[in-house]
């Protein structure tokens, strides 16, 4: 076959037809048949699809997520399914056309076809730019935390990982666990912990900035891509906010939501952004003022191809959404509802507060197996407080923040100088002390981005239950000191191991 890239569109209909023809001559099964073409048109209409996946892995990834694993997870899967469903029937026609050699019902056929082709191609489209879009934001999120040297580890996920459950499991077993279980040894060897007698309980207080503080990330400005920076002009550009409105209210009264309206609103948002990236919103949006005699079919024609983008949009955020909470199964329902929440669509804003949590709750999910054998009298805790940069704190001072204001909203945080600690526990509290204050609206809104986008002090606490202990052990103190050594910790009045070591 010739370059797929320089293909017009009677050698695309060749290609497909060819494939589709092989396969029903050897009596493919169905999904096999479906999977074989489905990965030919994508090749076929590579140069129709910007940021064209040029791996091998990721192509398959694009079939797979659209034809397979969206299937129950978004409404839109259907439209994908009858939309591919339709352009094999019409394949065939054409092919059978084709055969006998009637030009005049061939180029009928054709022009169908061609029309099931474009549908399918934004489809992809959409799809294509979610897939990039994610995963290029968690990469420069693993790399501001993990440093430059971590882009030799991400190549190698990208290129040998299908982009589904693995993948992320991939990056969680290579960085956060490697990261995780490196840090821990040094917190023992750094003594960076605490023992502490409340009650019945024995607590160990690990200091979770303790962990953060060994990853050796970069500040360095992060080079964005085409993807990232074309999404950024659909919100930053007057034509990419007009474009992303019109698409958002098409969406909205061609009812492409679903059941879930918490999810809803959200996830057509972010479809009408990702919509607003190609051509063709932009014709909807022209059409859409055009008085022209044939504006009418033009907006039809250029709306049901932002549909096609929203859809593929939305129903490849939702696979990815249901593969990484899949890959987050060691910890709670609890916890991956939570995580799936707060990474939103994948913003590049939201990734690094994503991965500390990860790694905060595989910290806890160590300390757990490391208690595995007394778990009914040991509890593994967290205390969390919102905090903020000083530095993005003093920079509100412009819109209004004096001094004693600021005091309003936040405390020193007495072991980092450079980060302040909020007050408040929770929206509503934030909410009220606003409204106490009587905040200006700007100042307001900048207040609240702070608050949505901010990190966390956590500590963690390991709770040995005395009380339970007591009761199954002979010699309390004796288990006390089997505990807590395998957590590498003397008991208290004991000297220090790792002292011991250095005298030695």
């Amino acid at each position: 076959m010739d370059d797929a890239s320089s293909l017009d569109r009677d050698g695309r209909f060749a290609a497909c037809l060819e494939r589709l023809e092989e396969l029903k001559a050897i009596k493919a099964r169905r999904e096999v048949l479906e999977e074989r073409v489905f990965l030919e048109f994508l090749r076929a209409n590579r140069s129709r699809i910007n940021e064209f996946p040029l791996l091998e892995t990721e192509q398959q990834s694009l079939m797979d997520m659209l034809l397979r694993r969206a299937e129950g997870l978004h409404p839109g899967y259907h439209f994908i399914k009858e939309h591919f469903s339709a352009y094999l029937l019409e394949l065939n026609h054409y092919g059978k056309a084709k055969a006998v050699g009637d030009a005049v019902a061939q180029e009928k056929l054709a022009k169908r076809l061609e029309r099931q082709e474009t549908i399918l191609a934004k489809c992809l489209q959409g799809a294509v730019y979610v897939s990039s879009l994610i995963k290029d934001n968690f990469s420069d999120a693993v790399i501001r935390h993990f440093g430059e040297d971590s882009l030799v580890k991400i190549e190698e996920i990208t290129s040998t990982m299908v982009f589904d459950e693995l993948y992320w499991r991939a990056y969680i077993d290579r960085f956060i666990k490697e990261e995780v279980r490196g840090a821990y040894d040094d917190i023992l060897a750094e003594r960076r912990y605490r023992l502490l007698r409340e009650g019945q309980l024995l607590m160990v207080v690990y200091p979770f900035d303790a962990v953060l503080s060994k990853l050796k990330g970069t500040t360095k400005a992060i080079s964005q891509t085409r993807v990232q920076t074309a999404f950024e002009d659909a919100t930053d550009s007057d034509d990419g906010r007009a474009n992303a409105e019109a698409a958002l209210s098409l969406c909205l009264r061609a009812d492409l939501g679903d059941s879930d309206k918490r999810l809803e609103r959200d996830e057509l948002q972010f479809a009408a952004r990702v919509a607003a990236m190609d051509i063709a919103t932009a014709d909807y949006r022209a059409a859409l003022v055009d008085e022209a005699v044939d504006a009418e079919d033009a907006r039809e024609r250029f709306g049901e191809l932002v549909v096609a983008l929203c859809l593929g949009a939305m129903v490849s955020l939702r696979v990815v959404r249901e593969d990484f909470s899949r890959a987050l199964r060691e910890f709670s329902a609890k916890e991956v509802v939570w995580l799936v929440q707060a990474a939103g669509y994948f913003e590049a804003r939201r990734l690094g507060n994503v991965l500390e949590h990860v790694m905060e709750l595989d910290f806890a999910h160590l300390l757990r197996e490391k208690g595995a054998a007394d778990a009914a009298r040991i509890q593994i805790k967290s205390a969390r407080s919102r905090r903020a940069a000083k530095a993005d704190v003093d920079a509100l001072a412009e819109a209004g923040l004096s001094k004693i204001r600021r005091k309003q909203f936040f405390d020193d945080d007495p072991d980092q100088p450079d980060m302040l600690l909020w007050k408040a526990k929770n929206p509503a509290e934030l909410e009220e002390k606003l409204r106490l204050l009587q905040i200006e609206p700007e100042l307001t809104r900048s207040l609240a981005g702070l608050w949505e986008y901010a990190s966390y002090k956590v500590d963690c606490y390991l709770c040995i239950n005395l009380a339970a202990l007591g009761k199954v052990a002979t010699n309390l103190s004796a288990r006390v000191t089997e505990i807590l050594g395998r957590y590498g910790i003397a008991p208290p009045g004991a000297a220090d191991p790792a002292k011991a070591r250095r005298d030695a």
